[in-house]
C-alpha cells in the first residue's frame, strides 16, 4: 500500500512565493490516512530565523492556533526554532478530516508570522507521523514547501577583483540586494557602469536586470588601462541607487601572488539536495573564489558525504572557483572543540566526532575520532590542514599541532573573537588569522545574522594571496599563512618585515623594519602595528573633530567562549542643545534598532558580539552642551538544560550584567578628546567622542622596531575603518637573535620558545 495513503498527507497555503522577512499567515493542514495518529512532528531541515510560534497573546506576532474536528483535542509543544510537536487526544482523526496549524493567525489582531530573512528555493515543512503512540515514526514523502525570495531592492553591490594587471581583462559581479542581504529577483532596473582607468566594452556599460531573474549578474569585458587604485561605479538613475566596487589595485608588472577571497568556513545546510545551491551562491552571488562546506562531522551520513564530494568535484573550476573539500570535526570543547578539516585532494574519507546534540548518522564507526588528539594522530604527516574557531563549541587552544594547524578564525556570523587571536599569540602559536561565515542559510561568502538567536554578526572573509585559483594554491597559501581576516569588507592589506611577507618566519640579528600598505573600502579610523599582544605603533591621521557631531561606540563580549553576545540597552540625553540627526554603525542584527528619538533623547536596543558598534548624532545648539549616557546590558549565554545542566537540550539565555552612566560636555570632548568607560569585565567598553572629518582610505608606513624581544616576535596589523569594519593581517614571525647574546643563551632561548606538539 502507498505509504502516503497509509499515513496521510499535508499541504500548506498559500503557496505563493514568500518575500523574505515579511509577515503573513500560513495554514499547514494534515489529512490522515488509514493509520490513526498519536502525534505529528513538524520541522524544517536546517536552522532558521522564521518567527517562533507562541500561544499566549493573540494580538502579538507569531500567534499560532490549531483547528481540529469536534471531539479531537490537540496539544502543541514548541521544541526549538526548527521543530514543534502536535499531540492528538480525545478521539482519533478519521479519514477525510483535517487538523490545521495556523502560523500567524491574524483573526484577533496579530500582525502574523515573520518569514525567515534568507532566500531558499524549498523551505520544507517536514512531517513525521507517530501512529502507534510508542515513538515509532514515518516521515511523509513530498512534504509541503515554500519558496522564499528577496524583498525589494535596497542597494546595489559591485564586486570586482582586488588585484589586476594593466592590460588584463576581467569580469565584475553586479548584485541587487534587499535589506536582508539577499539578491532580489524583484529588481528590473537599468544599471550604468563606469570607472576611470578602466576600459569597458559596449556590452558592459549598461546592465539590464529586466533580463535577469536572479538578482546577480556577472559582466565580462573590463580591462585596466592604468596602474594604481581603481574602482567601478554602478548607477540606477531611475531609483537613485549608486554603488562603488571594492578597491582594485592595478599593477604594470605581474606579481607572483594575486589577492583572491575565501570563505573557508562557509557553513552548512542539512539537506544534501541543497549542497549545489550552497556552492553556486558562493560563486555567483557572493563572488568569492574559495569556499569550504563544513558540515558537522557527527551529522554526516555516507550519502551526505558522497553528495558533498560530488558537488565539490562538479563545481571545481581552476582559475575561477574552488570548493575546498573538508568538514568540521565538532567535538565538545572538553574534547578539543570544533575544528575545520581541509583536504588537498578530493575523495578523502570524513572522520567523525562523538555526537553532542545532533542525531548520530549510521551508528558508531571504528574510524570515529573521540578527541582532538585523535584527530592530530589520524592526520599527521598527511596533506591535511586544520584550523580553529569559535562556533557551537569553541576550540580549546591548550591543544595544538603546529604541523597541521595553520590558522585561527577570529570573525564569523557568531561574532568577532579577537580574544582567540590573543590567546594563540600568548601561547606562542604561529597561526594565520581567518574570517568566515559558519552559517546555516546557504549564503556562503556574504551571510547576515537575521533574527537567529545564535548569530549576531555579518560574515567575515579571508583574503588569500595565492599563485592562482586552484586547490593546490589555496593549501600552499594557507600553509604559508599568506592570508588575512576581515569582517566581510574587501579591504586590501599588505604587510611585511624586512621584505618577508605576512605569514613568513625568518631570523635576524638586526632591529626589524615592518611595512604595511592599506587600501580600505571606507575612510580609515586606525592602523595599528602589534608585536605579539602589545601595540607598538599607530599611523597618525590628521583629521579635525566636528564640533557638532557626537560618536558613541560600545564593544565587547560576554565571555571567552561560544554564544557570547551582549544586549545593549541605552539612552543618551542632551542638555542645552537638540539632536538633529542620528545614524547607526554596525547594527548587523535586525534586532538592533533605534527604539525612540526626540529632539533631546535617543534610546536604542542592540545585539552584538565582540565587534564595535555605535551611533553618530548631529547636535544643534551651544558648544558647551552636556551629554549624559545611561546603559544597561545583558549577557547572552548558551547553557544546557538536560540532566543536571550537563546534557542537551541547549537554550540561549540572558543574564543581567553591567549598568553604567556617565556625563560629559561637548567642550570637554573638544579639549580632552574621547571619554572611555571600562565596564570592568573582559573587553566590554564604552567610548564617547566628537566624530572626525572623513580622512583617507589608504595608508602606508614603515616602522623600525628598536626594541624587539629576543626570540620570536609576531608582527601584525589591525585596521579599523570609520564604518567600524576591521581587518587583521596574519603575523610575520621574526626570530630576533641579537649579536650581543652568547651562543649558549641563544640555544637555551630557542628551546624554551619552541611550541611542542601535544600528542
Amino acid at each position: 500500500m502507498d505509504r502516503k495513503n497509509e499515513y496521510g498527507n499535508a499541504t500548506i497555503e498559500p503557496r505563493e512565493d514568500v518575500i523574505a522577512g515579511q509577515y503573513g499567515t500560513w495554514r499547514l493542514t494534515y489529512t490522515p490516512g488509514l493509520k490513526s495518529v498519536a502525534s505529528l512532528r513538524v520541522y524544517t531541515d536546517s536552522d532558521t530565523d522564521w518567527g517562533i510560534p507562541q500561544f499566549v497573546n493573540p494580538n502579538a506576532a507569531e500567534y499560532m492556533s490549531v483547528e481540529s474536528p469536534p471531539g479531537v483535542q490537540a496539544a502543541v509543544r514548541i521544541e526549538n526554532q526548527r521543530t514543534l510537536r502536535l499531540f492528538v487526544h480525545g478521539r482519533d482523526l478519521r479519514r477525510g478530516e483535517h487538523i490545521t496549524l495556523v502560523y500567524g493567525d491574524r483573526s484577533q489582531g496579530s500582525p502574523g508570522s515573520r518569514a525567515q530573512t534568507f532566500i531558499e528555493k524549498k523551505r520544507f515543512f517536514w512531517i513525521d507521523v507517530e501512529a502507534d503512540g510508542e515513538g515509532n515514526t514515518v516521515t511523509l514523502p513530498d512534504p509541503p514547501h515554500l519558496e522564499i525570495v528577496g524583498d525589494q531592492v535596497q542597494r546595489l553591490v559591485v564586486v570586482a577583483p582586488s588585484t589586476v594587471g594593466v592590460g588584463d581583462t576581467f569580469r565584475v559581479l553586479i548584485k541587487a540586494e534587499d535589506k536582508w542581504g539577499n539578491p532580489t529577483c524583484a529588481y528590473g532596473g537599468l544599471v550604468a557602469l563606469s570607472g576611470d582607468g578602466i576600459e569597458m566594452s559596449s556590452k558592459c556599460r549598461q546592465v539590464d536586470f529586466a533580463d535577469n531573474d536572479t538578482g546577480a549578474v556577472w559582466v565580462d569585458g573590463f580591462k585596466a588601462v592604468q596602474s594604481g587604485g581603481l574602482a567601478i561605479t554602478a548607477t540606477d538613475s531611475t531609483l537613485g541607487l549608486y554603488a562603488q566596487s571594492n578597491p582594485i589595485l592595478s599593477s604594470e608588472t605581474a606579481t607572483e601572488h594575486q589577492l583572491s577571497w575565501a570563505d573557508p568556513h562557509g557553513g552548512q545546510v542539512m539537506l544534501n539536495s541543497k549542497y549545489g545551491d550552497f556552492f553556486r551562491y558562493a560563486r555567483d552571488v557572493s563572488g568569492i573564489q574559495f569556499v569550504g562546506f563544513q558540515r558537522n562531522a557527527d551529522a554526516i551520513s555516507a550519502e551526505d558525504w558522497e553528495a558533498q564530494q560530488r558537488e565539490e568535484r562538479a563545481l571545481y573550476e581552476p582559475g575561477r572557483f574552488v570548493p575546498i573539500p573538508g568538514f568540521e570535526w565538532s567535538g565538545r570543547t572538553s574534547e578539543g572543540g570544533h575544528h575545520n578539516i581541509y583536504f588537498r585532494r578530493h575523495d578523502q574519507p570524513a572522520r567523525r566526532n562523538l555526537p553532542y546534540d545532533e542525531v548520530f548518522q549510521g551508528g558508531r564507526l571504528e574510524s570515529d575520532l573521540t578527541h582532538i588528539q585523535d584527530v592530530y594522530r589520524a592526520y599527521r604527516n598527511t596533506d591535511v590542514i586544520i584550523t580553529m574557531h569559535v562556533g557551537g563549541e569553541h576550540s580549546d587552544l591548550t591543544h595544538h599541532d603546529p604541523t597541521l594547524e595553520t590558522g585561527v578564525e577570529v570573525v564569523s556570523t557568531h561574532g568577532m573573537f579577537e580574544w582567540m587571536l590573543h590567546d594563540a599569540l600568548a601561547r606562542g602559536y604561529r597561526l594565520a588569522f581567518l574570517g568566515g561565515s559558519d552559517s546555516f542559510t546557504g549564503r556562503a561568502g556574504d551571510d547576515r545574522p537575521g533574527y537567529q538567536m545564535r548569530r549576531y554578526s555579518k560574515a567575515g572573509l579571508t583574503g588569500v594571496y595565492a599563485r592562482d585559483v586552484s586547490l593546490e594554491s589555496f593549501h600552499e597559501a594557507m600553509r604559508a599563512r599568506r592570508v588575512y581576516a576581515t569582517t566581510g569588507t574587501r579591504m586590501i592589506l599588505h604587510s611585511a618585515a624586512d621584505g618577508h611577507p605576512m605569514g613568513s618566519e625568518y631570523t635576524t640579528s638586526e632591529a626589524p623594519s615592518i611595512s604595511a600598505a592599506v587600501t580600505g573600502t571606507a575612510p580609515l579610523e586606525s592602523v595599528e602595528l602589534f608585536r605579539g599582544r602589545e601595540r607598538i605603533h599607530a599611523v597618525p591621521f590628521d583629521r579635525q573633530p566636528i564640533d557638532n557631531r557626537i560618536r558613541l561606540i560600545w564593544r565587547g563580549s560576554s565571555r571567552m567562549t561560544s554564544y557570547s553576545g551582549i544586549v545593549w540597552d541605552g539612552a543618551l540625553r542632551v542638555r542645552g542643545a537638540r539632536i538633529t540627526d542620528v545614524s547607526t554603525l554596525r547594527f548587523d542584527s535586525p534586532r538592533s534598532r533605534i527604539v525612540d528619538r526626540t529632539d533631546t533623547t535617543v534610546r536604542w536596543h542592540a545585539w552584538g558580539c565582540g565587534y564595535p558598534m555605535g551611533l553618530v548624532m548631529d547636535i544643534d545648539g551651544a558648544t558647551d552642551a552636556e551629554v549624559s549616557l545611561s546603559l544597561a546590558t545583558q549577557t547572552i549565554t548558551g547553557p544546557t538544560y538536560g540532566g543536571h545542566g550537563s546534557q542537551p537540550t541547549r537554550r540561549i539565555s540572558f543574564a543581567p550584567a553591567e549598568n553604567a552612566t556617565q556625563s560629559v560636555s561637548l567642550s570637554d570632548l573638544r579639549s580632552n578628546g574621547p571619554r572611555e568607560l571600562d565596564l570592568g569585565v573582559l573587553d566590554r567598553k564604552l567610548e564617547i567622542s566628537l566624530a572626525h572629518e572623513s580622512g583617507s582610505s589608504t595608508a602606508e608606513f614603515c616602522f623600525r622596531d628598536e626594541s624587539p624581544q629576543p626570540g620570536v616576535n609576531p608582527y601584525w596589523i589591525r585596521v579599523v575603518q570609520s564604518d567600524l569594519e576591521t581587518g587583521w593581517t596574519s603575523p610575520v614571525f621574526v626570530d630576533y637573535c641579537p649579536l650581543s647574546m652568547d651562543s649558549d643563551k641563544i640555544t637555551r632561548l630557542h628551546i624554551t620558545r619552541r611550541v611542542p606538539s601535544k600528542s
